[in-house]
């Protein structure tokens, strides 16, 4: 976990993405205010399709040893990680991948170098995403819609004032 505007964010390091960016559930946490993009950004999802981004938060990322780092983080629906640092962070602050070890270090000139280490025990999510299912249920595999309530949880008891 890594503190963004004070709280805990699960956060992926990918040299793939262009752009850094925050899922919509925790942008709602956030609290800063959001911009809109100069210009739209197309972004490729697993299954082929292309999710339009236009807005953009804003903000300072604190990394360990206290050191502040800017980052703008594109909002976007995703259920995975809270937020991924792409080349556009990476590069800035001069992150260097080291896979057998699996780690991240920021080497910035002049500072001491910052080092992560990945956690092993993600385990993935088994919410499948929207565009995902289309392209299953398009390839004709079965769907099926539920839904599910908590029956073991107490109801709540209205009571009788005179």
């Amino acid at each position: 976990m890594i503190p963004v505007c004070d709280r805990g964010a699960s956060v992926l390091f990918d040299p793939r993405f262009t752009y850094s960016f925050v899922s919509s559930y925790f942008a709602l946490f956030l609290d800063i205010s959001r911009d809109s993009l100069s210009s739209r950004v197309y972004v490729s999802t697993p299954v082929g399709d292309s999710i339009i981004v236009d807005r953009v938060y804003r903000l300072w990322l604190l990394v360990n040893g206290g050191y502040e780092t800017k980052v703008y983080l594109c909002l976007l629906s995703m259920v995975d990680f809270d937020v991924i640092l792409g080349m556009d962070w990476l590069s800035s602050y001069h992150a260097i991948f080291d896979c057998q070890a699996k780690t991240v270090i920021l080497a910035m000139p002049g500072l001491p170098q910052l080092k992560w280490r990945g956690i092993f025990d993600y385990i993935r999510s088994r919410v499948v995403s929207f565009l995902k299912a289309q392209q299953m249920v398009e390839k004709g595999n079965e769907a099926y819609l539920t839904f599910v309530k908590d029956v073991s949880a107490d109801a709540p008891i209205v009571e009788s004032f005179p």
